[in-house]
């Protein structure tokens, strides 16, 4: 029960940083970008938002999207644009499932990103009911590894975004 409450205590102290360009936080925790992250959630989108995946309120990582999970429930799925709070609900959800790591991560310059649980199910390396959706050097694995080393490479990004499943 300590751990999970600390846990929890530790994930409420990372989603109150200050963010932006800042990778910095004033509580010493590592963030990659807040600006930058519309580009990774667009480059994500076709692979992981789907409503059948993370585009699902039941699961830990809730990913919303103009074509998903919308964070209003006026929103209709698959109608207008993902919005700024819904890019900010996506952000705070991939940052909080795991701070600690996520930190690391960061602080390392993006150093071994599949210390990260996203980056391992993405990429096959660990059972994941959506299969492999990155492949390692691929426009979306450069886009997503690229914003944990807080050096985005936006070509990556935009490129990405216009996959249309399946790849």
């Amino acid at each position: 029960m300590k751990t999970a409450c600390a846990r929890a205590a530790l994930a409420l102290a990372l989603l109150g940083c200050e963010r932006g360009d800042e990778i910095h936080s004033d509580e010493g925790w590592y963030l990659p970008s807040r600006v930058a992250f519309p580009k990774v959630l667009d480059a994500l989108e076709p692979r992981c938002a789907t409503l059948d995946c993370h585009g699902k309120p039941a699961r830990n990582l809730r990913l919303y999207t103009s074509t998903g999970l919308r964070l209003l429930p006026s929103d209709v799925p698959g109608s207008g644009s993902t919005t700024e709070a819904e890019y900010e609900a996506s952000y705070q959800s991939v940052v909080g499932l795991e701070p600690e790591v996520t930190s690391l991560v960061v602080g390392e310059n993006g150093e071994a990103p599949e210390r990260l649980t996203f980056v391992r199910k993405g990429r096959g390396a660990e059972a994941h009911k959506g299969g492999v959706v990155l492949i390692p050097g691929d426009s979306a694995d450069a886009c997503l590894t690229s914003w944990l080393a807080s050096a985005l490479d936006e070509d990556a990004c935009a490129r990405a975004a216009e996959v249309i499943p399946p790849w």
